[in-house]
């Protein structure tokens, strides 16, 4: 998805500027979704607007997405290029001369293996012991696998990794063999660096362990007291040979298009010159998260308190300008009436923060104790599927296919398990099958009963309307966020995602189904003596079970689809391969992935559907 945001000008400037802005080219730059590279892409961007007289505008997507506009030219500037973990997309475009790289942002950060402190040290204020007092580096880790369990491997403990795509992420898999890690530890994908950083900000708040990947400047560093584990010291010989060794700096870029040398030759000279360092990215982060995420504030508090870096990056009168539409000209900040007042300032969502920092305090056994059963639920489920034979498997199908439509539609489906099985997704079908079940079965179990309520109670209708309208039209992203928190990452918070999202067509339909049978019958039933439970079961439900299944089948699809979101949160099955691939800009792995995905949906929606039908000649 691609979000464009234009207007990065805080202030209005002269009206000469905006006529020089409309005869120079619109600059695009290129956000990978952190909040660091926001902060250098607004600093940047209200620099090039307000002193150079060009407009701007954004693109955002993943760091390969991101390079891969820039060499394409959809993209002019990057503020940030983590080049080390996006080599293989940035070093060709460099070789093919399709990126300039103009100057290094920073490069004196750190990235590794990181635990909370209180791991270690403990903290007492929070009443937390030192669960694992002696570890010090990577290779104690194998002592540790117990402290840092694997919900859904319990033998082994859990290393999240980085993202996928990532440099790092093949860094640590190396690390993974050359400490012979694997022995004891399951490597994690997280699905993307915000799930990553949830995992972190959930595991820190309720004070339990974790270990994976992370790295600096980032606010979590500023916020949280983390350690980075020791490794042996960066040797390039080590570093060849299976990655024995700590990672070394990377080298944070700023780069171009190659077109920008003729494009915006005078914005090319500024941001030859742009640089900051690791201690100055942590400060504006820091300040940012303070402020509640405020993207503006921390920029404009950037103006003034580094006012003496920033302007050796201009000349002169291009600082002018600049202090001028910011506001900071003489230490004071300015006003104007194309920005909406900063003291009107209403924070309806750090109430919901709150809550959910309250429930996930005083009610993490019951989580845990949801968490569990969901995860049995998973396992049984996967495990009998496994130990169905694929042929057999495949044959059952067909059969199904047969019983519920016919000899064509059965055959048709088994070429479709075939063709997955072919195209070496077998057990991610497998994965993915067994959440859906679990996510239809709970949403079921919840749904039917709630829309039984609702079908009796007109004033439970129309307390529960208004939440399924947002269950249903809330962005699918969104439930990822509750399910992250309550729940970390992994198969878990996927089901639990799937269940929010899914439940609500089946409580509909139900709902619609009782109050659509003739009041003639019920009334029949019990002017013949009929129990509220007679009519219910043998009334009620029959005659509303076509529309109760046609609800089912709307909740199945639900499912399936938010499955392949949850890949986002760490879910394993088809998503994450289409989340790999779209990460690698990897055309065939996403196609042999959405395929299967679309095979596996018209499988489940077609037999779903055919027993709906079977219902309405009852």
């Amino acid at each position: 998805m691609l979000i464009l945001q234009s207007n990065f000008n805080i202030y209005s400037y002269a009206d000469k500027s905006s006529l020089a802005a409309s005869e120079k080219p619109k600059l695009v730059f290129g956000d990978a979704g952190w909040d660091s590279i926001r902060i250098h892409n607004k600093i940047a961007a209200i620099i090039i607007e307000n002193g150079y007289g060009y407009k701007t505008d954004e693109i955002t997507g993943s760091s390969p997405i991101v390079i891969k506009g820039l060499r394409q030219g959809d993209i002019d500037i990057s503020m940030e290029s983590w080049t080390d973990n996006i080599a293989d997309v940035y070093e060709p475009g460099i070789e093919k001369g399709e990126i300039v790289e103009l100057s290094t942002n920073y490069d004196d950060n750190a990235q590794g293996l990181y635990v909370p402190t209180y791991v270690i040290e403990g903290d007492s204020e929070r009443g937390i012991e030192p669960m694992a007092p002696d570890l010090k580096s990577i290779k104690d880790l194998p002592k540790y696998k117990d402290i840092f369990k694997d919900p859904d491997n319990p033998s082994k403990g859990r290393i999240y990794g980085a993202p996928p795509n990532w440099f790092a992420d093949e860094v640590l898999r190396g690390k993974m063999d050359t400490y012979n890690l694997k022995e004891d530890y399951e490597y994690f994908n997280p699905g993307s660096d915000t799930s990553l950083n949830t995992s972190i900000v959930s595991a820190y708040e309720k004070g339990e362990p974790w270990v994976g990947y992370y790295w600096d400047p980032t606010w979590i560093i500023g916020k949280y007291d983390m350690t980075l584990l020791e490794d042996e010291p960066y040797d390039e010989g080590k570093w060849e040979n299976g990655y024995a060794c700590e990672f070394p700096g990377v080298k944070v870029t700023i780069a171009v298009n190659k077109d920008m040398l003729e494009k915006a030759p005078d914005v090319v000279e500024f941001l030859k010159k742009y640089e900051t360092n690791t201690q100055i990215n942590s400060e504006l982060l820091a300040y940012m998260q303070d402020n509640d995420g405020d993207l503006d504030k921390t920029v404009q508090w950037f103006f003034t308190e580094y006012e003496d870096l920033w302007t050796q990056w201009v000349p002169e009168e291009i600082a002018n300008e600049v202090k001028k539409s910011t506001g900071t000209e003489d230490g004071k900040f300015g006003f104007s009436l194309s920005k909406f007042p900063e003291n009107i300032n209403i924070e309806f969502g750090i109430y919901i923060e709150k809550l959910v920092s309250w429930l996930t305090k005083h009610f993490q056994g019951f989580f845990d104790g949801l968490a569990a059963i969901i995860n049995w639920i998973v396992s049984g489920i996967r495990g009998i599927l496994v130990t169905i034979p694929w042929f057999i498997f495949i044959l059952l199908i067909f059969l199904l296919g047969w019983k519920m439509i016919n000899w064509k539609s059965g055959l048709i489906y088994a070429l479709m398990m075939f063709l997955i099985g072919g195209l070496g997704l077998w057990n991610e079908m497998i994965f993915t099958l067994s959440i859906v079940i679990t996510g239809v079965l709970i949403s079921i179990i919840i749904g039917i009963p709630i829309g039984i309520h609702m079908s009796y109670n007109d004033k439970v209708e129309a307390f529960m309307k208004p939440i399924l309208d947002g269950a249903q039209t809330m962005p699918s992203f969104v439930h990822l966020i509750p399910a992250m928190i309550f729940f970390g990452l992994g198969t878990v918070p996927a089901v639990f995602a799937t269940i929010i999202y899914s439940t609500a067509p089946c409580i509909r339909f139900t709902n619609l189904g009782i109050r659509e049978v003739p009041k003639e019958m019920t009334e029949a039933a019990y002017s013949y003596g009929s129990s509220s439970w007679q009519v219910l079961t043998k009334i009620e439900l029959p005659q509303a079970m076509p529309t109760i299944m046609a609800g089912i089948n709307q909740t199945t699809m639900a499912a399936m689809s938010m499955v392949v979101i949850s890949s986002m949160i760490g879910s394993k099955g088809l998503g994450e391969n289409v989340l790999i691939a779209i990460n690698r800009t990897d055309i065939a792995m996403g196609f042999d992935s959405g395929i299967s995905i679309v095979f596996l949906a018209i499988i489940i929606d077609r037999i779903t559907q055919k027993i709906s039908d079977k219902h309405k000649d009852i």
